[in-house]
């Protein structure tokens, strides 16, 4: 999103999907000929930036290979020797699930996301693009076989659900009884997800399932154009809290440290999270400025970015500034962990004006936050008990795995 940047520390860059345009410069340097001209690539030539167009979006997904997971041409630098990479060394420092995408492409390019620059950069293009059933199979079928350990598909598409009820059953369909692993969706928005949709891929094994919902207040919803009602968002976590005897709890994610938010916002967004039934798990995010949004364009021409590499580069957007209100957002989330829910009538007493202004809002905090404990003991006893019986079974590949997730 900012070549011109990026050419300060490199001779070329790519801009916007570059799969063919990175093949065409190959081509050409392979056959010594010139390459200035070719799309979506910018050049520095000594004092000048060439700036090339962007390419053509890559309309037909299908013609684009699979990952290449093939070992013969790999290879890996492991404590200071060159290995040829093998099953066996990728089954040590990798995860088990494998990552993959279906579509291209999201419609909503809310103002802090990087869609919001790269639709504008393909405005008169169509943005949507989806792999047929067909394709999505022959990669998947082809990886289990090359990496027999895997035991779990993730995709991470932004907008996977955009899928239509006929094409995920017959996508379901086909990953049952072809694939057969667990599987992960992420990029969930609200007014994609059906009944319909959600019982297919819990039927085909669906365990994990991730949706956005930033913020509940209306005043922020419209500075980050997001359309969604809270109506849709709490419709759809319910309709997602009916299957969860069936899969593990939902992720959902909310960003905070907006500047431009008032307590009013954020008590807005944690009253609406005591409706969502649990257990769930909330991942929030601090609110970081990608260059090229419009959120980042508005925080320039607000003040609040004065310096892009520690304003913007270096922002850790897990780094949370420490308000009593962003306690509250944890402390809800601990509760929702455990599948208890702080109702609204105790996060009215949490968040009550009156009651924080006679300082009585940290004693209740404090009583509320001694009430995770034995949550936290009791899930620590499963955890024991679970251990034991993966002992006591020989399940020596399921332990080594829960003990890297935990430690």
């Amino acid at each position: 999103v900012r070549p011109e940047e990026c050419l300060d520390y490199a001779d070329m860059v790519c801009v916007g999907e570059g799969e063919a345009s990175l093949v065409e410069l190959a081509k050409r340097i392979k056959e010594g000929k010139n390459y200035y001209d070719i799309r979506g690539i910018w050049f520095k030539d000594k004092l000048k930036i060439i700036k090339n167009q962007v390419a053509p979006l890559i309309l037909k997904l299908d013609a684009i290979p699979y990952q290449d997971y093939g070992f013969k041409t790999h290879y890996i630098l492991d404590k200071g020797y060159f290995y040829q990479m093998d099953a066996g060394r990728l089954n040590r420092d990798w995860s088990a699930t494998y990552t993959t995408m279906a579509t291209r492409g999201c419609p909503f390019g809310c103002s802090y996301c990087c869609n919001n620059t790269f639709n504008k950069m393909y405005a008169e293009q169509k943005l949507i693009r989806k792999r047929s059933t067909n394709n999505i199979m022959r990669e998947l079928v082809e990886v289990k076989e090359a990496l027999p350990f895997i035991d779990c598909i993730l995709f991470d598409d932004d907008a996977f659900l955009l899928y239509s009820e006929s094409e995920i059953y017959e996508f379901c369909k086909r990953y049952k009884r072809e694939i057969g692993l667990q599987l992960q969706i992420t990029g969930v928005a609200p007014s994609t997800l059906t009944r319909t949709k959600l019982s297919f891929l819990v039927d085909a094994g669906l365990i994990t399932i991730k949706m956005g919902i930033q913020s509940a207040s209306e005043r922020t919803k419209r500075l980050y154009r997001r359309f969604h009602s809270n109506h849709q968002v709490e419709k759809a976590a319910r309709m997602i809290n009916e299957f969860k005897d069936k899969i593990k709890m939902p992720h959902y994610d909310i960003i905070l440290d907006n500047p431009w938010e008032t307590d009013e916002d954020l008590i807005e967004t944690l009253m609406f999270l005591t409706k969502i039934p649990p257990p769930y798990q909330v991942q929030y995010f601090s609110l970081t400025f990608y260059p090229g949004t419009e959120l980042y364009e508005k925080a320039k021409r607000d003040g609040i970015i004065t310096n892009d590499l520690q304003d913007v580069y270096r922002k850790d957007y897990y780094n949370f500034k420490k308000t009593y209100l962003k306690r509250l957002f944890f402390l809800l989330n601990e509760y929702a962990f455990y599948g208890v829910a702080i109702s609204p009538k105790q996060m009215f007493l949490l968040t009550n004006r009156k009651i924080i202004q006679m300082k009585m809002h940290l004693l209740l905090y404090i009583i509320f936050k001694v009430g995770t404990y034995p949550l936290k003991m009791k899930r620590l006893n499963n955890l024991l008990y679970e251990g034991y019986k993966d002992i006591k079974n020989g399940n020596w590949v399921t332990i080594r795995k829960k003990f890297f997730r935990w430690f």
